[in-house]
């Protein structure tokens, strides 16, 4: 989106307005990236739950995983097609629903940068549960005139595996001197603690973290030592 222009020697009027608009654009500096860089690097998580998480993953808490990072960035959109940008965001990126897409709204009423964290939790007991995690932000020139925009984004599908119980049966005829045991299995629903919910989230938190990082969003990750370390702001739907 943004403009290429050409100039002819001795042009000097022209050359003098050039300058000026490339100085309001460095004065914006990316803005945007900006906004996202410093409120990811707020984000407080635990490498070390997040490995235990990892090695439960391994075994048998899950049954199924899927996992994606989208990271977009534009740059001199003309504010006047700002209402057709954003329209255009919420058609072809995953994340942004009617409700988030009224909040960016915001935008038209900045004058320097505008940003909206998207946090979404939904564990569905015996079905595919997902997590969102996201921010979008909106950096404009000081002329008015162009907006920059990010929006990153990471996802996690997935199934918590059902706990599998073993019953196990004995049986004897003659008085004991035939004996035999039969087993059986049934699968049950597994109820997750606060603790192993907290310590999801946690994990999915750092996964999205190193999504940011991996992707060059950000340089690195706020690390902790635990949980209890790390702010918990999810938003939860269950």
């Amino acid at each position: 989106m943004a403009e290429n222009t050409s100039h002819c020697p001795g042009d000097i009027a022209n050359v003098s307005q050039s300058t000026a608009s490339t100085a309001a654009i460095d004065q914006r500096a990316d803005s945007a990236a900006d906004a996202v860089k410093k409120c990811l690097l707020s984000v407080k998580v635990s490498r070390y739950d997040a490995s235990e998480v990892e090695r439960q993953m391994q075994g048998e808490l899950f049954d199924k995983w899927q996992e994606n990072c989208e990271v977009v960035k534009n740059t001199m959109i003309r504010f006047s097609n700002i209402n057709e940008y954003l329209d255009h965001l919420q058609e072809a990126y995953e994340g942004i629903d009617e409700q988030t897409r009224k909040k960016m709204n915001g935008v038209l009423f900045s004058e320097g940068t505008w940003e909206y964290k998207m946090m979404e939790w939904k564990f569905n007991k015996g079905e595919t549960s997902n997590a969102r995690y996201g921010m979008i932000a909106f950096g404009r020139s000081p002329d008015g005139q162009f907006v920059d925009c990010m929006y990153v984004m990471y996802r996690m599908d997935f199934k918590i595996a059902p706990k599998k119980i073993v019953n196990n049966e004995e049986h004897s005829l003659l008085w004991g001197l035939i004996t035999w045991t039969t087993s059986s299995e049934k699968n049950e629903e597994r109820s997750l603690g606060l603790r192993t919910i907290e310590q999801l989230k946690n994990f999915f938190r750092c996964k999205a973290m190193e999504g940011f990082r991996d992707n060059g969003v950000i340089e690195t990750i706020n690390y902790v030592k635990s949980i209890e370390d790390a702010a918990n702001d999810d938003i939860i739907k269950s």
